[in-house]
């Protein structure tokens, strides 16, 4: 292992739980369960249909008991000045600034980042969040959400439709 591995991987907590602990309560408390391979396909399809209902009906997902909350927000990145420099909050477009850097030393040496400027969401990004002031749980302000990469190329398809409505989601935010 190279200390750039080590370096990176330092600040991953690792999963207590997964899958196959899941099936195992499951097996252990059904009376008649099913295969594993069944059971990993009833799960996906769950969370491909729970990812669907907050993509396409606009859903905040309140995971039971935990009281925690699953939606999309938006926000606009603004440029602003810190201590004399510019702090620019756009994400980076890593394969340009890739591009860049191959094509210009002087860049590279430089750092020069091409940030998205999102015209076609008129400057939003958008995020999937977990709002975790309801939750009954300890600990909540260690805790952290990452939605899977399924979750998170499903959301730049639906933004990017343009045969859908365009995306927005203002109607995601709850009052309740």
């Amino acid at each position: 292992m190279t200390r750039a591995m080590i370096k990176r991987s330092s600040k991953k907590i690792p999963t207590h739980y997964g899958m196959t602990d899941f099936y195992n309560y499951y097996k252990v408390n059904s009376e008649n369960p099913v295969t594993p391979s069944e059971y990993n396909k009833i799960v996906s399809l769950f969370n491909l249909q729970i990812i669907d209902k907050i993509l396409n009906d606009y859903k905040v997902y309140t995971v039971p008991i935990l009281r925690l909350k699953i939606g999309i927000r938006k926000s606009k990145p603004k440029i602003r000045f810190k201590d004399g420099a510019v702090v620019n909050g756009n994400p980076v477009d890593w394969v340009t600034t890739n591009k860049l850097w191959e094509s210009d030393e002087e860049s590279r040496n430089n750092k020069v980042l091409v940030r998205f400027l999102n015209k076609h969401t008129f400057g939003y990004v958008f995020r999937i969040y977990a709002l975790k002031f309801a939750a009954r749980f300890k600990n909540k302000s260690v805790f952290r959400f990452k939605a899977t990469r399924t979750f998170q190329r499903e959301l730049s398809k639906r933004i990017n439709d343009k045969n859908k409505d365009m995306f927005d989601s203002y109607l995601l935010y709850e009052t309740k």
